[in-house]
């Protein structure tokens, strides 16, 4: 899957990165994302459900 925008957050910098470095923050700007988990500083898991039409999908990693 690729996913491509730009998006312009009037925010400084840091502000920015620390909340991109939240895990709550991250699942609340993800739809469908039900739980991430930090494995280490560099390693999330993300576990979204997805549903299309009268599909309803579970992808996790």
């Amino acid at each position: 899957m690729e996913l491509i925008d730009e998006i312009t957050i009037p925010a400084p910098c840091a502000q920015v990165y620390a909340a991109l470095n939240d895990t709550d923050v991250l699942r609340k700007c993800i739809p469908g994302c039900e739980e991430i988990t930090r494995h280490s500083e560099t390693e999330l898991e993300a576990k979204v459900v997805l549903k299309i039409g009268p599909v309803k999908a579970r992808f996790t990693g």
